[in-house]
C-alpha cells in the first residue's frame, strides 16, 4: 500500500516536471497535475471542538430535515399512500449504502496515499479513479469537477426551494389579512431579510443560526404532525398506488429529502471517535433510520389528512382557524431563513477560490466576497421567479442534482477504487449497477416528468389569463 502511494506520488511530480506549457490543453493539464501534487501536501488539522456520538446524530438530523420532508405529503400523493411508504423505506436504504460506500473509498484513498488530512466528496471521487485502474485515471479531473458543479446546483437549488417556500408562507399568512399578494412581490420582499443573511461570513455565528433554526424547524414539524391526526378521513379514500405517470415526480421529491450525502465525510470526521459512524448501530445507520421514519410519518400523514389537496409544502395546509397556525409559520420562516445561510455558505467556498483565481489577487477581496454573494443571491430569487411552484422545483432539484450525487457518483467511486482487487462477479458490484440503473432511471424520467408538469402549470396559468381577459372583454370563451 505505501509503495503503491510513492508510486502514485512520483507518478504525479513527474507530470508536473514533464507537461509543457505548449497551448491551452497542455496549461490545463499542467494545472491539473499541480492541483493533484498539492492535494498531498495538506496537513491535518484536528478540529478544536471534537463531536460526541451523540452531537453527530444531532447534526446528522439537522442536515436533513427541511423543505423537503415537508414536501412529503405530496410524494405520496404522486406515489400513493401506500406503495410510498415501500419505495421511500427502499431508497433510503440505497441512500445510506452509497453513503457508505463514500466513507469507504475516503478511508481507502487515504490510506493508499498516505494522506495526512481527509479527502472531502470531491476529493475522493478526485483520487478514487486517480489511484485506480489506468482506464479511470482520465476521468478524475472531470469527475473532480462534476461533483463540485452538482453540489453547487443542489446547494444553490435548496436556497431556491428556501425562497420559494417563505414566500408562499408570507402570501399565506397575508391572505388571512385580505391581502391578496401576488407571487413575484411575495418573492421581493423575502429577498430582503434573505440578503442580508447571505452576507454572514462566519461559519461560527452560522451553525449557532442553524441550531437555533432547526429547533424551531423540528417543533414546528411536531405540530405540523399533530394537526395531521385531527379530523383523519377513512383510509379507502386515498390513492394505494398512484399512477405510474406520477411515480417519477415522487422520485424527485423522495430523492431530494434523503439528500444529506454531502455531510457525511465533515460529520465523521469530526467526531471524537470516528469509528462510531459506520458501525452496526453507528451514527449514520442509526441516524438514517429516523430520518427514513420521519419522512415516512410526514408523508403518510400529510396525504391521509389532506389528499389530493395536500400542497407542495404541508404548512400551507394549515388553516387560519388553527391556533397554532401563525406561530407555526413563523417560525418555520426564521429556520427557513437561517438555513439558507448555512447552505449558502457552501456554493460561496467553492466558487471563491476559483473566481480569485481567475480575476485575483483583488485590492478588496470583501468587495469581491460581497460582489459573489450578491450575484449569487440574485440567480436564487431568479430562478426561484421564473419556476414558481413549490413542489414541481422541489422534485425537479431532486432528480437532476441529488439524483446524482446520492446515487450516482458513490457507487462510480467505488468501483474506481475496488475494480482491481474485485472479482467480475460479486455482489457488491451488483449492487453498485443496480443503484447506477436506479439513479439514471430516476434521473431521465424524474427529469421529464418535473420539466413536463412544469410547462403544464405555466400553460394552465396562461390560459387561465387568456380566459380571463376575454371574458372581461364580454367575448364568449370556448
Amino acid at each position: 500500500m505505501i509503495e503503491s502511494g510513492n508510486m502514485a506520488k512520483e507518478k504525479w511530480k513527474s507530470d508536473c516536471v514533464n507537461i509543457r506549457m505548449n497551448g491551452k490543453t497542455e496549461q490545463t493539464k499542467r494545472e491539473n497535475a499541480e492541483h493533484r501534487l498539492s492535494i498531498l501536501s495538506i496537513v491535518y488539522n484536528p478540529t478544536a471542538h471534537p463531536t460526541s456520538y451523540l452531537d453527530t446524530l444531532i447534526n446528522m438530523l439537522k442536515g436533513n430535515v427541511g423543505c423537503g420532508i415537508l414536501a412529503m405529503g405530496d410524494a405520496f400523493k404522486n406515489g400513493g399512500l401506500f406503495l410510498s411508504p415501500v419505495l421511500t423505506f427502499i431508497i433510503g436504504i440505497i441512500c445510506v449504502y452509497n453513503q457508505h460506500l463514500l466513507v469507504k473509498c475516503s478511508k481507502s484513498v487515504k490510506q493508499k496515499l498516505k494522506l495526512q488530512h481527509n479527502p472531502e466528496f470531491a476529493e475522493t471521487v478526485e483520487l478514487s479513479f486517480q489511484t485506480g485502474p489506468q482506464r479511470f485515471q482520465c476521468y478524475s479531473v472531470f469527475f473532480r469537477n462534476s461533483v463540485n458543479s452538482f453540489i453547487v446546483i443542489t446547494q444553490l437549488g435548496f436556497c431556491c426551494v428556501y425562497i420559494l417556500f417563505v414566500s408562499k408562507s408570507i402570501q399565506q399568512v397575508l391572505s388571512w389579512y385580505n391581502i391578496q399578494l401576488d407571487v413575484h412581490i411575495s418573492i421581493l420582499i423575502s429577498m430582503v431579510p434573505i440578503m442580508i443573511s447571505s452576507l454572514i461570513r462566519s461559519l461560527k455565528f452560522i451553525a449557532r443560526l442553524s441550531a437555533i433554526a432547526n429547533m424551531f424547524m423540528l417543533v414546528g414539524l411536531a405540530v405540523i404532525l399533530y394537526y395531521c391526526t385531527i379530523d383523519l378521513p377513512p383510509l379507502s379514500s386515498r390513492s394505494a398506488i398512484a399512477h405510474w405517470t406520477t411515480i417519477p415526480l415522487y422520485f424527485g421529491t423522495s430523492i431530494f429529502s434523503f439528500e444529506g450525502i454531502s455531510l457525511v465525510l465533515p460529520l465523521e470526521q469530526e467526531m471524537k471517535n470516528p469509528k462510531q459512524f459506520s458501525t452496526a448501530f453507528g451514527v449514520l445507520n442509526v441516524g438514517m433510520v429516523v430520518v427514513s421514519s420521519l419522512i415516512v410519518l410526514t408523508g403518510f400523514m400529510g396525504y391521509w389528512r389532506f389528499g389530493d389537496a395536500v400542497r407542495g409544502s404541508l404548512t400551507l395546509n394549515l388553516p387560519e382557524e388553527f391556533l397554532l397556525s401563525k406561530v407555526v409559520i413563523s417560525s418555520m420562516m426564521f429556520g427557513i431563513i437561517c438555513t439558507y445561510t448555512l447552505q449558502f455558505y457552501v456554493p460561496v467556498e467553492i466558487l471563491w477560490p476559483k473566481v480569485e483565481k481567475k480575476f485575483g489577487p483583488f485590492k478588496s477581496p470583501l468587495l469581491w466576497d460581497t460582489g459573489l454573494r450578491v450575484v449569487l443571491v440574485l440567480i436564487t430569487f431568479i430562478a426561484a421567479d421564473v419556476i414558481p411552484h413549490l413542489s414541481l422545483f422541489i422534485s425537479m432539484m431532486g432528480a437532476v442534482a441529488s439524483t446524482f450525487l446520492a446515487l450516482i457518483f458513490p457507487p462510480l467511486c467505488h468501483m474506481a477504487v475496488t475494480s482491481a482487487n474485485d472479482g467480475l462477479f460479486n455482489w457488491r458490484l451488483a449492487m453498485n449497477c443496480v443503484t447506477l440503473m436506479l439513479g439514471a432511471l430516476g434521473f431521465v424520467t424524474g427529469t421529464y416528468a418535473s420539466v413536463y408538469e412544469i410547462f403544464g402549470a405555466f400553460q394552465k396559468v396562461t390560459v387561465t389569463a387568456a380566459v380571463t381577459n376575454t371574458t372581461g372583454n364580454n367575448y364568449t370563451t370556448p
